[in-house]
């Protein structure tokens, strides 16, 4: 999940209503994070404590009303005992409804965030696969989507199939999708601002941290990076493999063979000449684990092959056992997660 840092003065200006849009937006994001809504609460408590409500003085407001009403109109005034009484009626009545208030406020501010951070619920379903997991979902134009291993697929409650078809994806799916009697486009968004567009075809596309990747098995493609100022669009053909970088350049190549990019539908890892380094990235994302290479000249050999992708400790074992190496495992702690470490030291 990305990482979104705030302030404690951007906060703050939420609270006050002086955020802007975009600002909301981060804000959502950054409330995804369960220590971050400790943190918003702290603040908010925080907030409240320094910028109170008007708290009049109860008490002094009385005696001052005394003294008005005994100068100008001649009325005796109660005795202390009675005063006192009035005063502190007064001042419980309104440190109640104050209060109310603060935390009428608070619940305000919290229902408001809530339905900004549910909006995607009404607006979205979504199809989630958790790691390990491979899922084929039915969209209602009967364009079929293949999710890959911890992927998020967010499809428009309302409208999608009425003239357009726009989906947006976090991870990695294949899709086949359906072309329509109207010509309708197909639009698949990512996270990084990478846009495909088709009428209908079969593709994968690739969307995580480290950039996206499409790749064309029938049809046609046209993709365009957002992130430029002017973005071009770039076509694509069958057998082509286009990637675009974390700053939003677009490279399109023509692989004779797209099986490495298509095995994980069998649950298989397929490499050709790949890196040890890669291979063990693939398995992290994969699986969820740690996977690290202990030296250098081990992440730079590069093997080929295909492996069963149906656990992580079988891959590593047999990975290996073609690499003459040894694989260490540390279980899941309190602070870090599952840890395979792979090192020739032993050699």
């Amino acid at each position: 999940m990305k990482k979104t840092l705030l302030s404690k003065q951007v906060i703050q200006n939420f609270f006050e209503g002086k955020t802007t849009r975009m600002q909301n937006i981060l804000i959502g994001e950054w409330l995804e994070n369960p220590a971050n809504r400790e943190l918003y609460f702290q603040w908010l408590d925080e907030w409240e404590t320094e910028n109170p409500q008007f708290t009049p003085d109860v008490e002094q407001a009385y005696q001052r009303s005394l003294y008005t009403v005994q100068n100008n109109m001649g009325v005796p005034q109660p005795d202390s005992a009675a005063a006192d009484t009035l005063v502190r009626t007064y001042r419980d009545v309104l440190r109640g409804r104050l209060f109310v208030f603060k935390w009428v406020a608070a619940a305000s501010a919290a229902l408001i965030m809530g339905a900004y951070l549910l909006s995607d619920f009404w607006f979205y379903k979504q199809y989630e696969t958790g790691y390990g997991e491979i899922r084929t979902v039915v969209l209602p134009d009967s364009s079929r989507v293949t999710l890959n291993t911890n992927s998020v697929l967010s499809v428009p409650r309302f409208g999608f199939g009425g003239g357009t078809r726009e989906v947006n994806l976090k991870g990695e799916a294949e899709f086949a999708v359906k072309h329509t009697v109207d010509h309708s486009r197909f639009i698949v968004r990512t996270p990084d601002k990478l846009e495909v567009k088709v009428l209908g075809t079969e593709f994968i596309v690739y969307s995580r941290e480290r950039g996206s990747k499409v790749v064309l098995s029938q049809g046609s493609v046209q993709l365009r990076s957002l992130k430029e100022a002017n973005p071009k669009p770039m076509l694509m053909k069958p057998g082509d493999v286009a990637t675009m970088s974390l700053q939003g350049a677009l490279t399109l190549k023509h692989s004779g063979s797209l099986s490495a990019h298509q095995a994980w539908k069998q649950r298989l890892f397929m490499f050709e000449n790949t890196p040890v380094s890669e291979i063990a990235y693939q398995i992290s994302e994969h699986f969820g684990v740690n996977v690290v290479v202990a030296d250098s000249t081990l992440a730079r050999r590069t093997i080929g092959g295909t492996f069963n992708a149906s656990d992580p400790t079988n891959v590593l074992k047999v990975l290996s056992d073609v690499l003459n190496a040894r694989v260490t495992h540390s279980p899941a702690g309190a602070d870090h997660g599952e840890t395979f470490v792979l090192d020739t030291s032993h050699l």
